[in-house]
């Protein structure tokens, strides 16, 4: 007579791994790893550091351009006055 098959033995079932239920205070639309509170840098601050540095960044070149401007200025009227006199 044949042995009977081994009874399979199935793991547990266990639930999906689901977002948490919305608090009063968050809202449903967020992921789970975004839901917590302090976790990284306000968006604010970040927007405000990149807009100070791009200002700086076009001020400083600004400050090139025109002293570079003034400098050709300077030598092409001192020519022009030695030209002048000879």
């Amino acid at each position: 007579m044949p042995t009977p098959p081994a009874p399979v033995v199935l793991p547990p079932v266990k639930p999906p791994n689901l977002p948490p239920v919305a608090e009063e205070n968050h809202t449903t639309l967020m992921s789970p790893a975004g839901m917590e509170e302090g976790d990284g840098t306000d968006w604010a601050v970040v927007l405000a550091v990149a807009l100070v540095a791009e200002i700086g960044l076009l001020w400083g070149a600004a400050c090139i351009v025109l002293t570079r401007r003034r400098a050709a200025l300077s030598r092409a009227e001192s020519r022009a006055e030695r030209d002048r006199t000879g």
